[in-house]
């Protein structure tokens, strides 16, 4: 028994040993010894599930830093202070909080300043789903400064990020392979939008409808997990009451159905505005030519005022929507200014219209001018007050009993679902942030309008519609998503042979004869690329038909159907390839030089291989 224990002993050893002095030499903590010891003795299926529970837990606990920070802040901006007091916390903090987060950028983050989804999918699709470390902090701290201090825009985009880098640094750092680290991106994604809104499936929705278009995957369960963890995690630590929590809610009456109708039209309408001018406003700001310190005390002082004009700008905003729940319309508009008006109906829809204008506008400014953020708070926002709104007109023109609670509840889903083009994500986290499972029809209803409105103007999100384009982020297209990791260099014929526009005939012909390859490259004595030659061109002078002192190299030199370059996407190069009909084209810098002949069998080679990898 001894004996047998001493023999079970040196085997743990050995396992020991080759799971960890096997990897290259870097400092490890006693923790990351023991994990890679527990690799070793796991299978890969159960090792996914730890780690899943690990970067779930590790992402949650992200997101509950940051949501603690931020709404420390923003409680004690949110305090009921006098008109003066709120108007020139107002005015300084957004400006403050958007110039802050710019110089963090440049002086700590080397003007790294990308903060958008689509980075993570370019990621994904363009670096084997590696992210860069420095995003496991970097958003926290950013989105914490904009966000905190009254910029309009949400932190569920950067928890979001923050936990697609910690997944896929974990990863790394085990050395799983690229399903792997795809898989545990997603997985901390998901958790950080689980801890976010305490909604797991929300979290699973969003990975699967947005960082893992175009991919299938059958091992989902540690996706599941994080989710779940970052979930469990918020709720024990923070201890939140349901966010959406609209005690005036009604259960669905199919009656109201064609009220939820043209609430679906309506946020899919003011889902594209709110698209286009983010869009807009972007590339304005792009343009500008001066310092990103500059430009980010412009996009503040254009924010401060308007959170001075219309408060619900401030922040994240998701405490307006609770006020204007209750009826508490002072809370939204300054009570002074409001009272002057008499309160009528018109200057609350007046302003609540003017409100949800800016609301694009502002959430743009904030991100695009030095700000960190999102668009999941302002999609949110802007659709529960688009869902008051509606039901207030309808309560004006004298249309009774009108589930307003409800209106609000499915004008988020809406306009999240527009914004995003992701119909299930605002499903879910709806029904899940406000235990409005029995809505289910109604957010249905909104958010599939909504989706296909937005779907009709653009098939793809315009926020990635660049990028889709160029092929560097993947698609719903599964055959191109492979084709696009495609290297073109990956691709050039090791055999290619290259002549000279002054070569020996007898030289060339020589060659032809000892060489497999039917297509000779032609170039000048520069190396420019010059043209090709073929069998064809060479026949005659094989077969002895024409004299070979009439041969010229120049003269006999043809131009192929294409020519590729380094910027042509390997999309493209396979219609030349069908286009022309041929097995080779040449491949050429940007000065005309030859770099080799592009193969097409190895593009088919490379093909077969990655689509193995992907069935495995």
């Amino acid at each position: 028994m001894k004996k047998f224990g001493l023999k079970k002993l040196y085997v743990n050893f050995l396992l020991f040993k080759r799971a960890f002095v096997n990897y290259p030499f870097r400092k490890f903590n006693i923790i990351e010894i023991l994990l890679f010891w527990i690799k070793s003795r796991l299978s890969r299926s159960q090792f996914l599930v730890l780690s899943g529970i690990l970067v779930g837990f590790s992402a949650g606990l992200a997101g509950v830093i940051l949501k603690t920070f931020v709404h420390t802040i923003q409680d004690f901006l949110n305090n009921d202070l006098p008109i003066t007091e709120r108007i020139i916390a107002y005015a300084v903090f957004p400006f403050a909080g958007i110039l802050i987060t710019a110089l963090v950028v440049k002086f700590f983050y080397d003007n790294d300043d990308k903060k958008e989804i689509s980075f993570i999918l370019n990621d994904i699709a363009q670096n084997e789903s590696k992210v860069n470390p420095r995003k496991m902090h970097s958003q926290v701290i950013q989105s914490a400064i904009t966000v905190g201090f009254g910029g309009s825009a949400g932190l569920e985009t950067p928890i979001a990020i923050t936990g697609s880098a910690i997944g896929s640094n974990y990863a790394q750092r085990y050395r799983l392979g690229y399903k792997e680290r795809t898989l545990l991106l997603a997985a901390g994604a998901a958790a950080g939008i689980a801890s976010a809104f305490n909604a797991p499936i929300a979290g699973v929705m969003f990975a699967f409808e947005i960082l893992l278009t175009g991919l299938v995957f059958s091992d989902f369960i540690p996706l599941v997990i994080a989710a779940i963890c970052g979930s469990l995690l918020s709720h024990i630590i923070l201890q939140e009451d349901i966010l959406f929590k609209l005690d005036a809610r009604q259960s669905f009456n199919y009656v109201n159905t064609f009220y939820y109708v043209g609430l679906g039209i309506v946020t899919g309408f003011y889902a594209r505005y709110f698209l286009v001018v983010g869009e807009k406003v972007k590339h304005a700001l792009d343009k500008f030519k001066g310092s990103t310190i500059t430009k980010a005390a412009i996009g503040g002082s254009i924010l401060s005022v308007l959170c001075v004009a219309f408060p619900p700008l401030f922040g994240e905003g998701y405490t307006n929507i609770k006020m204007l729940h209750q009826g508490n319309i002072n809370y939204l508009i300054h009570k002074e200014i409001f009272s002057f008006f008499g309160s009528p109906d018109f200057v609350i829809i007046g302003f609540l219209t003017l409100t949800l204008i800016f609301k694009a506008v502002a959430t743009s400014v904030t991100l695009n001018s030095g700000g960190n953020g999102g668009n999941f708070a302002p999609s949110l926002i802007a659709g529960g007050l688009l869902g008051f709104l509606f039901g207030f007109v309808l309560t004006i023109i004298g249309i009774e009993s009108v589930p307003i609670a409800n209106l609000m509840l499915v004008g988020m889903a809406g306009v999240m679902s527009g914004v995003l083009y992701a119909p299930l994500t605002a499903i879910f986290l709806i029904a899940e942030s406000s235990s409005g499972y029995d809505l289910f029809i109604p957010l249905m209803i909104v958010s599939v309008i909504a989706f296909l409105i937005n779907k009709f103007f653009s098939s793809i999100n315009p926020t990635l519609k660049s990028l889709a384009a160029e092929g560097k982020i993947f698609t719903t297209r599964h055959d191109q998503n492979i084709l696009n990791q495609i290297e073109l260099m990956e691709c050039i014929n090791d055999a290619s042979v290259v002549i000279q526009t002054n070569s020996d005939i007898h030289e060339v012909l020589n060659m032809y004869r000892n060489s497999n390859q039917n297509t000779f490259a032609v170039v000048d004595e520069n190396y420019r690329f010059w043209g090709i030659l073929n069998r064809e061109q060479l026949r005659p002078y094989l077969m002895g038909s024409k004299p070979l002192e009439e041969a010229n190299i120049t003269d006999m030199t043809i131009s192929p159907s294409f020519e590729i370059t380094m910027q042509d996407r390997i999309v493209d190069v396979i219609k030349m390839f069908d286009e022309s009909d041929v097995w080779q084209l040449p491949l050429v810098s940007n000065k005309k030089e030859f770099l080799g002949f592009i193969s097409r069998s190895k593009i088919l080679t490379k093909y077969r291989l990655l689509l193995k990898e992907y069935s495995d």
